[in-house]
């Protein structure tokens, strides 16, 4: 069954929206929760080291899924470069990612 691309459009933007607007609340919620966003910023960044490892073991776990379906679909040579464009580009996010966090 193949998705229009409007659906997919509207899904993508969909997905965005409801990401901004849980970074939102989650930002609301901790600044109300602590009184001011500077008690909020320094709670986070008493708590960078362990979000360090957290990260480490996100990215760890998404390497690990990427890889097994990687071996999973060795047979059949289309599913496996969709699978791996896939992953070049997570690998480009990931870049991108801890490039601003410098």
């Amino acid at each position: 069954m193949k998705r229009s691309p409007l659906f997919t459009l509207l899904s993508s933007l969909g997905i965005v929206a409801v990401m901004i607007l849980t970074a939102s609340l989650a930002a609301w919620i901790g600044r109300t929760a602590l009184g001011s966003f500077d008690a909020w910023q320094q709670a986070f960044e008493s708590a960078q080291p362990y979000l360090r490892w957290w990260r480490a073991l996100l990215y760890g776990a998404l390497f690990a899924l990427w890889w097994d379906l990687l071996r999973r679909y060795q047979h059949r040579p289309q599913d496996r470069r969709r699978i791996k464009r896939i992953g070049t580009l997570g690998l480009l996010l990931f870049i991108c990612v801890e490039l601003t966090r410098l």
